[in-house]
């Protein structure tokens, strides 16, 4: 038998209502802790908004997108004739003026149709030249006979008579059909050796093809071939030419090609003006409708984001692109300095200003509550709230065109002291935070003060 056992029902019937007050107690010091302390600062923190005094500056408005770095001129030329690969010229990483030598193929096949087709050209000279004496000829002789016809002449006896008529039958055409077959024998003759020089102008081209130049200045960004391989012709995807055809007594047709620069990848080589880069980004179809050609854009590297360069769309694709569903236009910028550390295909966040407003009155946007077409602002001190009237609309400030005066303290609506902000200058689609005191906060001239922001290219304004 235990101890407790042995107490009195009475003792045991106390000791059990004592336990339960002191765990009362305790739950009620607790729930008086809880809410002097925990709630009663939550409630400060959700109800505490900061104040911020209305400023004049600059405000500008834009729309922003992402897209990659590119060269504004790229070529691929290919060799404009066949023939196997005997010399690189070049390499990787190598600056080329336009017009240097890339590479070389063996030149013997083609300086043979030169051979063949200078040898059609005599031929075909000697053509014209018997064709034209052929021509004199008869007209001599067509000549001698119209005078012949003019001078009268005695009645031949029969005998004469007879011996004209054999004389006339043994000649086999008249003067006038001899002279009008040789006219037609020339003008073939005279055909024959334009189609002869114009094939030896082509395989003198063919010679000069088996050098192959750059067609544009820039820095060699890939090697397609190398010595030994099979290169120009048919091979190079994209290539123009044409084909001489053969003329009258060649022996064998000559054939020409032009020059031609291929779509990136499919040519010898690949060139790329590294020089002068631009962004090419697409815009969903509500924001392109507000770019336009000459804009002023801004643009950030992921790569280097510290840094800010100056672009100008250069132009707005006329068509759209449609990827589930979402329309999009391509826009290209062109950059006015471009870093030495810039390469092709990094990512680049723009900007492009669509709207500024210089020397105005503007507050946070978080300031302003908008309800249909009215827009108010509460004033500080509980002052109440106030209808105003809005102009240029930015990432994070609003310009104020009526309702408040400069140095007027007005509450931010959005976000309290001690609640972190996230700034609405685009950061995350690389824009520019438009920030006007040139601070990384919510508030003109702050650094980063309660409800800060990141926004990215903060000195946007005064």
């Amino acid at each position: 038998m235990t101890k407790a056992s042995l107490l009195p029902r009475h003792k045991l019937r106390g000791l059990s209502m004592l336990n339960v007050a002191l765990v009362a107690i305790v739950l009620a010091i607790a729930t008086a802790a809880y809410l002097l302390f925990f709630r009663g600062e939550s409630q400060a923190a959700g109800t505490t908004r900061p104040t911020v005094a209305v400023a004049r500056g600059d405000v500008t408005a834009g729309v922003s997108s992402s897209g990659t770095l590119q060269s504004s001129q790229t070529a691929s030329p290919q060799f404009a004739t066949s023939g196997t690969v005997t010399a690189v010229l070049v390499k990787v990483g190598q600056v080329v003026a336009k017009g240097a030598a890339i590479a070389r193929i063996d030149p013997a096949a083609a300086e043979r149709e030169v051979r063949i087709a200078e040898q059609n050209q005599i031929a075909a000279a000697n053509s014209v030249t018997a064709a034209q004496e052929t021509l004199d000829d008869a007209e001599d002789a067509k000549e001698a006979a119209d005078e012949a016809a003019a001078e009268p002449t005695p009645t031949p006896t029969p005998g004469e008579q007879t011996q004209t008529q054999t004389q006339t039958q043994g000649q086999g055409q008249s003067p006038e059909v001899a002279v009008s077959n040789a006219e037609a024998s020339l003008a073939r003759a005279k055909a024959d050796k334009e189609q002869a020089d114009q094939n030896l102008e082509a395989a003198q081209s063919d010679v000069a093809a088996t050098t192959l130049k750059a067609p544009i200045a820039g820095t060699i960004t890939a090697i397609n071939g190398s010595v030994g391989s099979v290169a120009g012709g048919s091979s190079g995807s994209g290539s123009t030419g044409s084909t001489g055809t053969t003329g009258q007594g060649a022996a064998t047709g000559g054939s020409s090609s032009t020059s031609s620069s291929t779509a990136a990848g499919t040519g010898f080589v690949d060139i790329s003006d590294l020089k002068t880069l631009q962004v090419v980004a697409s815009f969903p179809e509500a924001d392109a409708v507000k770019i336009k050609a000459k804009q002023a854009a801004t643009v950030t590297l992921n790569a280097e984001p510290g840094s800010t360069l100056t672009a100008t769309l250069t132009s707005v694709s006329p068509t759209p692109t449609t990827t589930n569903g979402v329309v999009s236009y391509s826009a290209t910028f062109t950059l006015a300095k471009v870093p030495a550390t810039a390469r092709i295909g990094q990512t680049a966040n723009v900007t492009v200003q669509t709207a500024k407003a210089t020397n105005v009155l503007y507050v946070p946007s978080t300031a302003i509550v908008t309800s249909g077409t009215t827009h108010t602002v509460t004033m500080a001190n509980g002052a109440g709230s106030r209808e105003v009237q809005i102009g240029v609309q930015g990432g994070s400030f609003t310009q104020i065109t009526e309702g408040l005066d400069e140095g007027d303290q007005i509450e931010l609506i959005q976000g309290a002291i001690g609640t972190a902000g996230t700034g609405q200058g685009r950061a995350g689609a690389g824009g520019t935070g438009q920030f006007p005191g040139g601070g990384t906060g919510q508030f003109p001239g702050a650094g980063t003060g309660a409800g800060a922001g990141t926004g990215a290219g903060a000195n946007r304004g005064r």
